[in-house]
């Protein structure tokens, strides 16, 4: 769909709604329309069809690309595009469908042409309506917050090109519309409308800091965000260039007083603040219909297709070469450089990772024939991760120290919260040479003034991970259920999905069934599932529900296929993944695919020795032994793994198979032996099942003088079975490990 108009710019009309394929906007009464990516492509095919009937075999090749779906994806995106349409009930509006070979467009939409030069929007933009802030907080220093926020928001406002009712009429409006002691969280029946975009704010107390949320009233969409912070001037504003990019999405490429009138640098500063805010997905409509001009800016070409690479969209490696091939005549190796970056990026998610390591060190080649700036930073961030995530730990980390460097100290708060990220990320994949200091707690407190966005739900979910890690179950929660919150706002598939991913697993970990099926359900109504990293997650997903229900047999291929589609991502797939499905294979009685799995793990040591590595295999290898009855050998393995996976998620894992083989042994630890994790004994299966052993010894002996395979405790004797013991089904412990992974 990246197909150039050399009429110029082309409208459709039908109805109360327009189409305009530059800005890739649909408006219904004049105001644009939240609509997917894939749907607007849809409708556009449909539309310069001019009424002819396309199958759905035409339309998955034309607009999908055939990539890994179904028949089923049409129909979806034909009710979402009837939903941004206002057509609700039996009424298909002038989307006809004929049965059983596709679809077509009515006759009675209208095209218009206008010329290129000629604006997008020439509609003037609504003034915008800011409200006096709600501030519950007491204290009289607090008192100009009130009408203070409203005219640095109005200042704002003004500097980015809108116009604004004035601060003393909107403290005159503020009666007709707010309701005496309104109540916030049901704003939609508690406010009356004021026929403008309308901004409510609010001002609370966030630990000992100030959080500032905003919500804003525009056409039929309702949108909002929150920033925190210690100046409420600053989340002030924040909050504004939030609230104008929203706006100027929706209203189009309007000129700004005092800046270049060209569409393409209008489109590059919008952009720029986009990117500014972290809210570069909601400009993607906006960068495809620059994108298909001649005169569009690198910048607008270079962000889009950063976004592209992330959601594996089947167009990137078109756009990356292209962009190469005019970089190569233009003489600019730097933004081959970045080209290629995210072509690397691009073929990392789909799997194909010796061609992703080939790109990130050639674009990483090209960047370093010019002469550093700080753009380059954002270069060298991407390849830093891109190869961390190969195993290229070594020259990932010289990568972003490099990047470090070139940054300089001053920095915009997107690109601090980014390199905390990254620095989370090596954390998490346990560089042990990662730089040092808490970068989780950093990372998050650089998040707060961004608010909802995919780098604050990126760093929540790392938050999580580190809290899991240390024992802190309450905490994993918050943090991964907050994660997915703000992806869901943001709307950034590729953290979506990675927060689904995280809170699924723990939720699977802690044995909540119903929480982990809302997790799965939740990926479903987000539309997730349709590129092969999706169907992976989902897999993945599902063998944990299996396994939970006590159907070991039937997660088990779904495990070991997402194995393989997910082994050689690592912040998709860490360590503890693999003794996840090693366990399902020893439950199913699959000794074939447990000895398979602990054959694959000493070959990818023999590739690289990095301590999670060499932790895993042992592991492995303990839990085979155990299963085949060699309990000391399995001791002598676990004991070596402790040292190796300290301060990891590994660690706690392996603290419960270590207490379990020395009980076995015949060997007396204590619940004591259990403090170190935290609330993995209390909120874990496992755990609790391990607990009552350590807590009933002295049956433990006698137990296993009469049978092997039998356990007791204070009042009866019981088979050596999850079931009996805390109500898991499936799987023995006289098999395997009572380990929570």
């Amino acid at each position: 769909m990246m197909e150039k108009s050399s009429a110029g710019r082309e409208e459709y009309h039908f109805g109360n709604c327009i189409i305009r394929s530059d800005t890739r906007e649909l408006l219904r009464d004049g105001v644009a329309q939240k609509i997917e990516r894939r749907s607007f492509d849809l409708i556009l095919y449909l539309l310069k069809l001019e009424g002819r009937v396309a199958s759905k075999d035409e339309l998955l090749e034309h607009v999908w690309g055939n990539h890994f779906v179904s028949e089923s994806v049409i129909a979806q995106s034909i009710m979402k595009v009837r939903k941004a349409m206002g057509i609700t009930g039996k009424e298909p509006g002038p989307i006809k469908t004929i049965h059983r070979v596709g679809y077509r467009l009515a006759s009675e939409v209208r095209k218009a042409i206008h010329p290129l030069g000629e604006a997008t929007a020439q509609r003037p933009s609504p003034r915008v309506l800011w409200l006096p802030t709600e501030c519950p907080l007491p204290g009289a220093d607090l008192s100009w917050v009130r009408y203070g926020l409203m005219s640095v928001a109005i200042h704002v406002l003004q500097a980015q090109g809108l116009p604004t009712v004035s601060a003393s009429e909107a403290i005159r409006l503020y009666d007709t519309i707010e309701p005496p002691n309104p109540v916030w969280e049901d704003q939609a029946q508690t406010r009356k409308e004021s026929g403008l975009p309308t901004v409510h704010t609010r001002m609370t107390a966030c630990g000992h800091a100030f959080r500032l949320e905003w919500r804003m009233q525009i056409g039929d969409a309702q949108l909002g965000n929150h920033c925190e912070g210690p100046a409420p001037a600053e989340l002030a504003l924040r909050a504004a260039q939030q609230v104008a990019l929203q706006i100027r999405l929706r209203a189009g490429l309007q000129p700004v007083q005092g800046q270049g009138d060209a569409p393409g640098e209008r489109v590059a500063r919008l952009v720029e603040l986009a990117v500014s805010l972290d809210q570069v997905d909601c400009a993607v409509p906006l960068m495809f219909g620059c994108a298909e001009r001649p005169d569009c800016p690198w910048p607008v070409r270079a962000e889009l297709l950063w976004v592209l690479a992330q959601r594996e969209d089947p167009s990137t490696e078109a756009l990356a070469q292209a962009l190469v091939r005019a970089a190569q005549d233009a003489q600019e190796p730097a933004r081959e450089g970045w080209a290629r970056l995210c072509l690397a990026l691009f073929h990392l998610l789909q799997r194909r990772i010796e061609m992703a390591v080939e790109h990130a060190m050639a674009g990483v080649s090209l960047v370093h024939r010019v002469t550093p700036h700080p753009s380059h930073a954002q270069a060298l961030l991407l390849a830093s991760q891109v190869l961390a995530q190969t195993g290229k730990t070594d020259e990932a980390m010289v990568f972003y120290r490099e990047a470090d460097s070139i940054a300089g100290p001053v920095r915009s708060t997107a690109l601090v919260c980014r390199f905390k990220l990254v620095q989370c990320e090596f954390h998490h994949l346990g560089m042990a040479h990662a730089p040092t200091g808490d970068a989780h707690a950093e990372a998050l407190e650089a998040s707060r003034l961004l608010g909802m966005t995919p780098m604050g739900a990126w760093v929540r979910i790392f938050c999580g991970l580190q809290a899991c890690a240390r024992g802190g179950f309450d905490a994993c929660r918050n943090h991964l259920e907050a994660a997915v919150r703000a992806a869901d706002h943001a709307g950034s598939p590729l953290v979506r999905l990675h927060a689904r991913l995280q809170l699924g697993t723990f939720l699977a970990r802690c044995g909540d069934q119903s929480g982990l099926d809302a997790c799965v359900a939740g990926m479903a109504r987000n539309g997730d599932g349709q590129t092969p990293l999706d169907l992976a997650v989902w897999r993945w997903l599902r063998a944990r529900q299996l396994h939970l229900q006590g159907d070991a047999t039937a997660a088990l291929p779904l495990a070991e296929q997402a194995m393989a589609e997910l082994s050689d991502l690592t912040l998709w797939w860490p360590e503890d993944h693999w003794l996840f499905v090693l366990q399902v294979a020893l439950v199913a009685n699959s000794r074939g695919t447990a000895l398979a799995i602990v054959q694959r793990l000493q070959a990818r040591l023999e590739r690289g020795g990095q301590p999670l590595r060499q932790c895993t295999a042992l592991a492995a290898q303990g839990m085979i032994d155990y299963a085949q009855g060699h309990t000391d050998k399995a001791l002598a393995q676990f004991e070596q793994t402790r040292r190796l996976g300290r301060d990891t998620v590994m660690a706690n894992i392996l603290l419960f198979g270590h207490t379990w083989l020395n009980l076995v042994d015949g060997r007396n630890p204590s619940l004591g032996h259990l403090a170190p994790a935290g609330q993995w004994v209390e909120c874990t299966l496992e755990g609790r099942y391990l607990c009552s052993m350590l807590i009933n010894k002295p049956y433990w002996a006698l137990a296993k003088q009469r049978a092997p395979a039998r356990v007791g405790t204070a009042t009866e004797m019981m088979s050596h079975e999850v079931a009996d013991a805390q109500g898991i089904r499936g799987g023995h412990y006289a098999t395997h490990l009572p380990m929570p992974v």
